[in-house]
């Protein structure tokens, strides 16, 4: 039995040793950050603990800077979206939340996909994102060709 837990506990270690560290708040970032120029961030960049899905871990160190910003801020809406209010109190958090975090996602959105749609490799991501959160419907965003 100890050597079972001797074992949980170094898997743990390890699996706590290669978890992306916390960065800059979502709530510090703006919405419509300019895109920087330039190649994008270097593999050992700092994923914001506020990106939790894994699919979107796994792309944000290859997006710009105003893709990273939406990702943490969606990571964000989905969260308390997806949350009960158990009572009044919360419920204005919630509602607070909503507003801070999930109004305008949409048009945030197709802003981005304006802004990147001759960079295929943004294009792609951003049509997974749309997939993944069901941001915009009637957006015609097709791959790229070749």
């Amino acid at each position: 039995m100890p050597t079972k837990r001797l074992a949980l506990i170094g898997c743990l270690s390890l699996l706590a040793a290669c978890s992306p560290q916390a960065a800059v708040s979502a709530a510090a970032v703006a919405p419509n950050a300019a895109p920087t120029a330039g190649p994008p961030p270097a593999a050992d960049c700092p994923v914001p603990a506020d990106v939790y899905d894994a699919d979107d871990v796994r792309i944000y160190c290859q997006m710009p800077s105003d893709v990273q910003a939406f990702l943490a801020r969606e990571n964000t809406c989905q969260h308390f979206a997806g949350e009960e209010p158990y009572d009044d109190e919360r419920r204005r958090e919630l509602e607070v939340a909503n507003a801070e975090y999930c109004e305008g996602r949409e048009k945030i959105f197709t802003d981005l996909v304006a802004r990147h749609r001759d960079d295929c490799v943004v294009r792609q991501a951003l049509i997974a994102i749309n997939g993944r959160y069901d941001l915009v419907f009637e957006l015609d965003l097709k791959p790229c060709e070749g």
